[in-house]
């Protein structure tokens, strides 16, 4: 069975430096876990020097987030089967250099046996006691189910002194629940009845977005803490989404502003305020910012601030855009299938977005109730740019808003080409079937929206939909209203706030579906209709045309 082995953390030459020991040189150490130059494995610890069969209590002190175990889901710690607790130390009052794994039986206790370098009579409690009131040090590892700490400690001793020695090219855990596992180093300051732990590192769980999918790429860690410079370099693989996870383990003392990481060709500055605190876990996301190909995405993507989405979707996952993020499209072409498994949009914004329109582009939502772009609810979607799009959905649902029953925030159309067709109920740019919509704003670009049965082009759908206030100030507007449905404003028996169409468009057309080209459907309303500076209330030309 392959052996996995605990990985710690980085920035402990400074401690290791205090516990290396001078006594006095009394040629080569027996428990040293010395490297002889050969192929063979070297031999753990715990197999040398003399047996002292123990049980003791272990409790905590301090924060328990480096705890052997860790629930990701459940977000809980605790021992388990299996689990163990590696110590190590020195006693110059007797037993000199002691080392050993202990297996947890219950609660707190761990049984197992000690190897000492001398013989030794005593107690446990006299043992790690001595190793403390004698100017000697002792430290203990938890080590989850599984993880062995063969292969990575070992204590280097050179006849004048021993340390503990530690494999900095390890590193690296590829999530946090592994690190919380791996990188759970502690120290036994104190002694009462057992050991009393405490935490000495905390944990950076690194979240890299906008790579390559299923890609290998080289994460570099610098900690410039320490002359020479401390670097470590790990290979991550990508997941389908182009996101590289991984953690390391870093000393409570570090400074962020000491560190620096660079994934793949991409550098990354970290928070310059932050000092790490011992037993706690610092979540860190960032965005290449890079050119994301949509072709090689085979999982859900959320999108981050700076990318760049090109290429066509070519697998059935939901593409999302991060709150607050602006993203540009460039060339990207999302035909969603129409099947009950993949109920999402084309693209999903998730809180406030920006689209940036570049080249030509085409998004059609997933499953039929859903739109083509999905505009958060209570948020803001804005769209604008030099670029093109055709936003449509596979049956139910806006082209650009909202879908079936699925309500939607604000949309503001600032430029670009941008053409959108509701389905079924929905309209073009706006609300859909019986669901709500924010206010929609078109202050440039040429923008064409066609509403489906019984909604408007521009506004709301039908069936007891509403929508806020539409305010078109700029570009050149094309609406057409679906049966019974305004070419601007409410759908079937469905509402609308203010339409306000003021002189600074270049051209506005509407094109009723139902009573009204502007405002209000077959049995709706609309609060207020103004064009030009002047209130009007429902137009009924169709089609009616606006052109200062």
């Amino acid at each position: 069975m392959k052996t996995k082995t605990i990985f710690n953390f980085l920035a402990f030459a400074m401690l290791m430096a205090a516990m290396v020991l001078t006594t006095a040189c009394s040629g080569s150490n027996d428990l040293a876990d010395n490297k002889p130059e050969t192929t063979e494995p070297t031999e753990p610890v715990a197999k040398k020097g003399y047996e002292l069969p123990v049980t003791i209590n272990v409790t905590r002190q301090g924060d328990d987030a480096t705890r052997a175990s860790y629930n990701e889901d459940t977000r809980k710690l605790s021992f388990s089967t299996g689990d163990q607790l590696f110590v190590e130390g020195l006693d110059n009052g007797g037993a000199g250099q002691f080392a050993g794994t202990l297996t947890w039986q219950s609660g707190g206790t761990f049984s197992g046996t000690i190897y000492t370098q001398n013989p030794y009579s005593g107690t446990a409690d006299e043992l790690f006691s001595a190793a403390i009131e004698d100017s000697g040090y002792t430290i203990a590892t938890l080590l989850p189910n599984g993880y062995e700490s063969y292969g990575f400690f070992s204590i280097e001793g050179d006849g004048c002194g021993s340390y503990l020695n530690y494999d900095y090219t390890k590193t690296f855990a590829n999530s946090k629940a592994a690190a919380v596992a791996q990188f759970s180093y502690e120290k036994t300051l104190s002694y009462d009845n057992g050991f009393a732990l405490h935490p000495q590192n905390a944990i950076l769980n690194f979240t890299i977005t906008g790579l390559t999918a299923n890609t290998e790429v080289t994460a570099t860690i610098t900690d410039t803490n320490y002359t020479p410079n401390v670097v470590i370099t790990k290979t991550v693989t990508t997941d389908g989404s182009g996101t590289a996870t991984f953690a390391i383990g870093v000393a409570d003392y570090s400074y962020l502003e000491n560190f620096s990481l660079t994934v793949g060709s991409s550098n990354f500055t970290l928070p310059s305020s932050t000092t790490l605190t011992a037993g706690k876990i610092y979540n860190i996301t960032r965005s290449t910012g890079a050119t994301v190909d949509l072709s090689t995405i085979n999982a859900n993507y959320t999108a981050s601030n700076g990318q760049t989405l090109t290429g066509t979707l070519a697998n059935n996952v939901k593409i999302s855009i991060a709150a607050g993020a602006t993203v540009i499209l460039n060339n990207v072409t999302i035909n969603g299938t129409n099947n009950s498994s993949y109920k999402w949009a084309g693209i999903t914004c998730l809180g406030n977005a920006t689209i940036i329109l570049s080249g030509t582009n085409t998004v059609k939502g997933f499953f039929d109730e859903y739109p083509g772009i999905q505009a958060a609810a209570g948020k803001t979607l804005t769209i604008k740019g030099s670029g093109s799009l055709n936003a449509s959905s596979n049956g139910y649902g806006v082209g650009i808003g909202g879908g079936y029953n699925i309500a939607c925030g604000n949309i503001e159309i600032q430029g670009g080409t941008v053409e959108a067709t509701g389905g079924e109920g929905a309209a073009g740019i706006g609300g859909g079937y019986h669901a709500n919509c924010g206010n929609i704003t078109i202050s440039g670009g040429t923008v064409e929206a066609t509403g489906g049965n019984n909604a408007a082009g521009i506004g709301c759908g039908g069936n007891g939909a509403t929508c806020g206030d539409i305010t078109i100030s700029g570009g050149t507007v094309t609406a057409r209203g679906g049966n019974s449905g305004a070419g601007i404003g409410s759908g079937l028996v469905a509402g609308c706030g203010d339409i306000t169409i003021t002189s600074g468009v270049t051209k506005v057309t509407a094109t009723k579906g139902g009573d009204n080209s502007i405002g209000a459907g077959f049995n709706g309303f609309c609060s207020k209709v103004s064009i030009g500076g002047v209130e009007t209330g429902n137009i009924t030309e169709s089609p009616y045309t606006y052109q200062p």
